[in-house]
Formats: structure tokens, sequence, C-alpha cells
């Protein structure tokens, strides 16, 4: 090759260097990515959604169809748990594979994100506080992007805006139109769903999809009601047994849109040989206890969540009844597409599985209090600073008998073993940046009665 410099002709090796050069950085950023062939993965959360409610967990009523045929196809766990009784630090918790106590999103009195800006209401409103999840904190999403996976979110409910930092690492996040008392309904969700999947063409991708129909205020469409045909529909608002009946009908309602986007994915021939994941953030009280809500402790009603695995190719139709957790998603996916398995995670892939089982709450109020749960085989510690309770699951699931004094010393263990376990990661997390949130976020938030 010859180049021409200072009008002179002369013949230089510089350039073929310099390709040589390129070729040999190309080659070695290409080593040090990740292989972009892979499985497509679809990951599904079911805000509020108890498993005792659908079919595929022995339920009476028919409010979940699609799951159930999706079940015969799928690992079901049994015994699968949640990190928190409330949206964010258990999305959190999936996104990052860290518990609580590690990535840090949860209420907090000194925390960044004022909910209760501007709002009328009683003093101590105005306290309430939370952290998001840090803008630092290496997420699925931003993983699997930087192995070549293209990844896209759509969500529904108000805490997951990209606001608390749910987004992070998403290369496309969806979370227009968040404003109502109901979120975005699941149709909505649905619909962006399928268009995002069909712009995809043969593009390996990574979607996550939140639905948030079940969360209270109930308002399901009248022909899932009517599918139903539930009992006391003359019964005043409050009733108990109307109320179950209105939740039961979200759930089939959110079960229908689901089942358009599994469809949609058998249609175009994706389905058999993507990762599919269904699962819940949290659960519901409906009467249980003396309650109606959640996000305020850790109750089997609150934590105790569905869990579906689809591997690509795979029958399925098979139960499990290993204890798993939401931070288990992170390293089961990663793990099995050949990705590196990042350290300081608290999760790990269910077959090979020795972490605990732990799950905490804040207060919402102005103190630093917290109720945690630590769960070992069937029995269940729950801890406050000043007690602790143990329950026996096996023979007791509605948590009615506190078995502390007449089993003290598994107790007293277990106490030791959750404290300890916490002590060696708590604080790890960082709060979110310091922003105040906008007009609609906050509205939806305050009649959603996280405000309350």
């Amino acid at each position: 090759m010859k180049i021409w410099s200072g009008g002179r002709r002369r013949v230089i090796p510089r350039f073929i260097g310099l390709c040589l050069l390129l070729a040999t950085a190309l080659a070695s950023a290409c080593n040090q990515r990740p292989d972009a062939a892979g499985p497509s993965i679809l990951v599904v959360t079911l805000d509020t959604t108890r498993r005792d409610h659908l079919g595929l967990y022995g339920y009476g009523r028919a409010t979940s169809p699609n799951l159930d045929r999706f079940a015969t196809e799928a690992t079901v766990y049994t015994r699968a748990y949640s990190t928190s009784s409330w949206t964010l630090p258990a999305h959190a918790s999936i996104f990052t594979g860290k518990l609580t106590a590690g990535h840090g999103a949860r209420y907090d009195p000194n925390g960044p994100f004022r909910l209760t800006d501007g709002i009328t209401g009683p003093e101590v409103w105005k306290e309430l506080r939370a952290r998001g999840l840090s803008a630092g904190e290496q997420t699925l999403a931003g993983r699997l992007s930087q192995a070549g996976w293209r990844t896209g979110g759509i969500v529904a409910g108000p805490w997951m805006k990209k606001l608390f930092g749910l987004g992070t690492g998403f290369a496309d996040y969806d979370d227009d139109g968040i404003e109502e008392l109901n979120g975005r309904l699941a149709r909505q969700v649905t619909e962006r769903a399928i268009a995002w999947i069909d712009r995809r063409g043969s593009e390996r991708f990574f979607l996550f999809l939140n639905y948030y129909d079940p969360h209270a205020p109930y308002a399901p469409p009248a022909k899932f009601v009517r599918a139903l045909d539930p009992t006391g529909d003359g019964a005043p608002p409050g009733d108990r047994e109307r109320d179950v009946a209105l939740y039961d009908a979200e759930i089939r309602s959110m079960d229908h849109e689901l089942g358009r986007v599994l469809d949609h994915l058998r249609a175009r021939e994706l389905f058999r040989n993507m990762w599919i994941i269904v699962t819940a953030d949290h659960g519901e009280f409906l009467g249980e206890h003396g309650k109606t809500d959640h996000g305020r402790g850790v109750f089997e009603e609150e934590i105790r969540i569905p869990l579906l695995v689809k591997k690509p190719g795979t029958r399925g139709g098979t139960r499990d009844d290993t204890l798993v957790q939401l931070t288990d998603i992170l390293p089961m996916l990663l793990g099995s597409l050949g990705l590196e398995v990042p350290g300081g995670i608290h999760g790990e892939d269910p077959e090979n599985a020795r972490r605990p089982i732990v799950a905490e709450v804040h207060s919402r109020g102005s103190e630093q209090r917290w109720i945690r749960a630590l769960i070992e085989d069937d029995f269940k510690l729950v801890a406050t600073d000043k007690r602790s309770k143990l329950y026996d699951l096996g023979s007791d699931l509605g948590e009615q008998q506190n078995v502390m004094r007449s089993d003290r010393e598994r107790g007293l263990a277990m106490r030791a073993r959750l404290d300890a376990y916490l002590a060696s990661i708590e604080g790890a997390g960082e709060a979110g940046p310091d922003v105040d949130i906008d007009e609609s976020t906050r509205r939806a938030l305050e009649n959603l009665g996280y405000l309350e």
C-alpha cells in the first residue's frame, strides 16, 4: 500500500500496522463480550397475587386458566418466597439477586424520596420516605444488555416507575400513563408487549412485564366478574366475600391478558425455545389476621408467592417443593446462559441452593423499625428488634400458634442465625438519587394507600 506524505511518494507499512492493531482490538473486545447467541427470555410479575388463589395451586375458582395451562409446560415451585411484602424491594431483589438489606430499596425515614410533599393529611405523613434502587447497582437487565440481548420492560404499577430505579439497565423501559388509582391496566401492558416483541424480529430479547390489576382497590371488568359468578353481588363495599370475589376477578382478567402474550409467543414459534418465568412480588391479606392490605408484615399471605419456570426446550409439567426465593432468578438465568454469576448476591440456582430464605419489611413511619422472617424446612421465625415468634408451617400454615416457648432452643438458634446473616450484609445498599416525586406518581401512591 502506498501513502502520500509531504508531496513525496513513499511506501510505508503504517497502514498495515494500523489494520493489524484494529483487528487485534476487535478480537479482544469480542473475547471479552459474552456470546449473544442464546434463548430469548420473558419474566413476568403478577403484582399482589396470592399463590393460593390460583388454580395450579389448588384454588377452587377458575381464576387462572392460562396460568394453569402454562403450568403443564413449566416447573411449578410450591414453596417460593418473596424478599418483602411490597413492590419496590421485591422487584429490586429480582433484578439484583440481593435481599433488601443488600440493595437498600425500602421504606426509610431518612430516604431521599419525599412521598408526602404537598399532600394534605396527618402530620406523620410528612415523615414518610423511601429509598430507591441505586443507579450503581448491576441489574439483570444491565448484564443481559452487555451480553447482547435486547432488553425491555413494560410496567403498570406506580412503584415501578423509572424514578425509583427499577428501570436501571433496560434499553427500553415503558412506564407511560401510570397516573391513575389502578396504575396501568393489563390490556395496555399486553398490547405494548406484543408490539415490542414483534419489533424484535429475530433479535434475542429479554422482556420484563409487570401486571398490576389485583392491587386494591379492586375494579375488574364486568365480564370477568360474571365469568366467575361471584356471590354477594349486592353486598356493600368492604364486605369480605364481595372483596374476595372482586380480587379473584382481577386475577382472571390479568390471566386473560397474560394468556394473550403466551399465545402470541406460540404463534410466533418463539415459546418453546424461550426462558419464561412467571411470579409475584407479594401477596395480599383478604381478612386473615384481621387485615386487608400488605406491606406491613411477613405473614405467609404476604410473602409466599407463585413461581413458574419454563426452560428452553423442556416439556415441564413438574412440581418442585424446594425452598426458593426471588433472589434466585438472577443466578438461575445467568448461570444457565453461561454468563458470569456475580459475587456478593444472596440468591443461588435452586438446584444447588444453600442460602437462607429471608424476608423483611421496614416501617412506613418515622421510626427505624423492621419485621424479618427466616424460613428453614417447615419452621418460620418472625423477628422484630424486641421479640421473636416461631411457627411450624407444616401443621400451622395460617400462623395461628406461636411455638417459641415449646421449641425455644430451635427458635433461639434460628434467631441467632438470622441476626448474624443480616448483620453480614446490612448497609450494603445505597440510597437512590435525591429526587422529588412527580405529581402524578405522588397522587397515585396516595390513592393506593401507601401514604396511609
